[in-house]
């Protein structure tokens, strides 16, 4: 039961603060978390500013979800590039063209990658792998630091937000929250190291839109 307001007070003596507090407690808060719409978390703009400021191994995880969702989600052309080879052209544009301040990540990854637009996507040193999300996948995810981890979550969110014309999926948590449930679910199956972090991410979305619902 809602606490009464003390006698003493009357509205003569308050005034609208107590008729406030008087319906208040007569029905209750007219705002509650649960009626709260539930906004998506879109986190900073990635632009010239955050890209500057970031942890390098937090802009290599940033790179490496904005092509995975580029390419396999959003299915745009010309995000094949590993972070190794577009950090440091990434880096450079930025720095040298301070007019750039409000182009994004991946705005300036189209203008400063070229040729390697076109090349297949394969690690470091690797083999060229062209199943669905390349080698970005659960095995891959328990080799990667936590800075790394969050920069992909929050590159391939930021990418379904964005730059998806009609999302298939909805995620409104914050890209930290969905960094801890892929950790945990990794780590409790091993044996499912082969799937995509992408897939394992899909686990945890919101309720699924009914044109897409498995």
């Amino acid at each position: 039961m809602a606490e009464s307001i003390p006698k003493r007070l009357s509205l003569s003596s308050c005034g609208a603060v107590c008729l406030a507090m008087l319906l208040a407690a007569q029905t209750g808060s007219p705002q509650t978390e649960a009626s709260v719409p539930s906004v998506p978390t879109t986190g900073p703009n990635f632009t010239r500013a955050w890209w500057l400021k970031s942890d390098p191994d937090e802009r290599s995880g940033f790179l490496n979800g904005l092509s995975d969702c580029m390419t396999w989600e959003a299915h745009k052309s010309g995000f094949n590039s590993t972070p190794e080879q577009m950090a440091d052209r990434i880096t450079s544009y930025y720095r040298s063209h301070s007019s750039a301040s409000a182009l994004d990540v991946a705005d300036v990854w189209q203008k400063v990658a070229g040729p390697l637009n076109d090349r297949p996507r394969k690690p470091s040193g690797g083999e060229d792998w062209k199943n669905a999300h390349w080698y970005l996948n659960g095995d891959w995810w328990g080799q990667i630091d936590e800075d790394e981890e969050l920069g992909y979550v929050e590159g391939y969110l930021w990418c379904v937000r964005t730059k998806e014309p009609t999302p298939h999926d909805s995620y409104s948590k914050s890209p930290i929250v969905y960094r801890d449930k892929i950790d945990v679910f990794v780590k409790a199956n091993p044996k499912l190291g082969g799937e995509a972090v992408a897939d394992t991410l899909r686990r945890f979305r919101d309720k699924p839109a009914t044109s897409n619902p498995n």
